[in-house]
């Protein structure tokens, strides 16, 4: 399944949002259920994992509500964005950077994660969503 089906499924499918994640083609965006494994690495709370142009989502929400799914896929397309504008070492040293430099101020794991600011700004244009 693409992310571009759930957008239009779960009625979010906008130029507003192409255009917030634009180069990126939703249709081109893959979702795969992830794996037991994978759930069990991630902890909890965690619905879904954006590693490219892959969406691996928790499977009790990629076979759920379509309308949250839809605002779920918004926040990974988000990183998919980012993933692409910053390249795979761009991403991942940014990402990791933000939550270490959140660690070393005191932060908790939880706070730190939700101050990197990747995670900040795939949650504000979700909000514009829901």
């Amino acid at each position: 399944m693409n992310a571009g089906r759930v957008l239009r499924e779960s009625g979010v499918d906008t130029d507003e949002l192409r255009a917030l994640v634009h180069p990126v083609q939703p249709e081109q965006v893959w979702l795969r259920s992830a794996s037991p494994f994978m759930m069990r690495i991630w902890g909890s709370g965690i619905q879904a994992l954006t590693v490219r142009r892959w969406i691996f989502v928790d499977p009790r929400a990629l076979n759920g509500d379509r309308a949250k799914l839809g605002i779920l896929i918004i926040h990974e397309l988000v990183h998919v964005r980012q993933w692409s504008d910053l390249g795979v070492p761009g991403f991942l040293w940014r990402y990791l950077a933000d939550y270490l430099r959140g660690r070393r101020a005191g932060l908790t794991h939880r706070d730190s994660y939700l101050a990197i600011d990747l995670e900040v700004e795939a949650r504000e244009i979700q909000a514009r969503f829901q």
